[in-house]
């Protein structure tokens, strides 16, 4: 992968930078179509491998959020054609069925994940905070309409 994929990669996630981590390289509200393209400019031993050893495999977190009509989150590193998918958020209704699914299907990562919730897909700070597992079972704050889980 040469320069050119360093460029289209970097155009094409360019809208999700987010405004406060935009150094880092950080990416939010990305649709599940432009994370799926992003994903080609990887190899594909890759976009399969689960990253960080418990996080779901990019793939996984893309295909969730086309199936939920959720959004991801994830970083680009400057310079480089690489991206990393480190997570998911999904409307309210849909969190405790995604949180049932990851532990049915991704072995260890609901126990690794951290799961947020926000009263909108624009709020800025959490309304609650928890382990993944907690989603299983917790009771989420009223007006809580976005959940969120990602992973280090």
């Amino acid at each position: 992968m040469g320069a050119p994929d360093v460029e289209a990669l970097a155009a094409l996630l360019a809208p999700y930078s987010d405004p406060g981590l935009a150094a880092a390289g950080r990416l939010v509200d990305v649709p599940a179509d432009v994370g799926a393209a992003a994903l080609q400019h990887l190899p594909a031993d890759l976009r399969d491998a689960r990253l960080n050893g418990t996080q779901p495999a990019m793939t996984w977190l893309v295909a969730q959020a086309a199936e939920l009509d959720g959004r991801l989150v994830g970083s680009l590193v400057p310079g480089r054609a690489f991206v990393r998918i480190d997570g998911i958020q999904v409307g309210r209704e849909v969190a405790r069925p995604l949180a049932t699914r990851i532990a049915a299907e991704v072995t260890g990562a609901l126990e690794t994940a951290v799961a947020e919730a926000w009263v909108s897909w624009t709020a800025q700070e959490p309304v609650w905070t928890g382990g993944g597992t907690d989603l299983l079972n917790a009771e989420l704050p009223p007006g809580a309409a976005v959940v969120g889980l990602w992973w280090d």
